[in-house]
């Protein structure tokens, strides 16, 4: 299937080159990990190598995230914590007030992809309480989901708009938007950068609003690892059987983000599953997938390439 495309993230300069040469068919460099000075740094770096490929800068959108002043800290099952929004406060976790607004008791929050989760017990004026269901370390800038998400959250934030500004002279860059929630937003991200802009189906979305979604985007991108955190285990198994019968009705390309072949991370080789899960993509009407720790962070970045090219090329 040689029009299935391949988007590698990347972190580190030094290993582009291989990237390209292993069968990667776009880049992909998520904002959310560098300061704008590090971002137009890459950027003129690729352009310096007269780049051939598309690079995708992914955009934060309307992402609930504790403050980058975050301290380290661990959670353990069953203590008790605080959510509160002064950053002078310490073991406690610091939101920001429009995030702590949201908080009802007997809500759940889970962080960093569902890996660790709270039950909020109760909301003062200027703090909320939790119960830590599920324990883990915290740190910075993490993720925070509220399940079902907020989805009144939309528009384009002032920081992405600023991110664009600065990157839209770059022939070779595209945009991927987290968290879209309307087809307004990708409008509105359209027309400020007059670029290729794929939507990221982060959320739990009606089928009516993800065919709108479909119809002003250029890419689809099913990213399960918030979705997973926002509905479980069997609400993303069902989330992502339906969100598979409509790929038919989409006309433009559908891509699979998020955990394509975690085990790689670590491992040399793919589990068994997950090269059935690659075929099971393409039977489904997938045409690409998005790497992210595979490339980013793993330790066999070259050999997850060349596993997708032997499985589905």
């Amino acid at each position: 299937m040689k029009d299935f495309l391949i988007v590698a993230t990347i972190l580190n300069k030094k290993i582009i080159e291989a990237l390209m040469n292993s069968g990667a068919g776009a880049l992909r460099i998520n904002s959310s990990h560098l300061s704008i000075v590090q971002l137009l740094n890459f950027l003129n770096y690729l352009r310096t190598q007269r780049l051939k490929l598309p690079v995708y800068i992914d955009l934060k959108g309307h992402k609930m995230r504790l403050s980058r002043y975050q301290p380290k800290i661990r959670l353990i099952t069953g203590q008790q914590i605080e959510l509160v929004t002064d950053s002078s406060k310490s073991n406690a976790l610091i939101v920001s007030v429009e995030i702590l607004k949201m908080l009802i008791p007997e809500q759940e929050l889970s962080l960093s992809d569902g890996k660790i989760r709270l039950k909020i017990l109760n909301v003062g004026r200027s703090f909320a309480r939790a119960m830590v269901l599920k324990g883990g370390v915290v740190e910075g800038a993490k993720g925070l989901n509220v399940s079902p998400h907020p989805v009144e959250l939309t528009g384009i934030t002032d920081m992405d708009k600023m991110i664009v500004e600065k990157t839209k002279g770059y022939g070779f860059v595209r945009y991927a938007l987290s968290f879209v929630s309307s087809a307004e937003e990708i409008e509105e991200l359209k027309s400020l950068s007059g670029r290729y802009v794929a939507a990221k189906i982060e959320r739990e979305l009606t089928r009516e609003r993800l065919l709108k979604i479909g119809e002003v985007a250029d890419e689809l991108w099913l990213c399960r690892g918030d979705l997973g955190a926002q509905l479980g285990y069997k609400g993303l198994a069902q989330y992502y059987r339906n969100f598979n019968k409509l790929i038919s009705e989409f006309q433009i390309p559908v891509l699979m983000a998020g955990s394509v072949l975690e085990h790689m991370v670590d491992h040399s080789i793919p589990t068994r599953s997950e090269i059935c899960h690659l075929i099971d993509l393409v039977e489904h009407g997938y045409k690409g997938v998005v790497l992210s720790d595979e490339t980013a962070l793993g330790k066999f970045p070259i050999e997850v390439l060349k596993t997708i090219q032997e499985v589905i090329l």
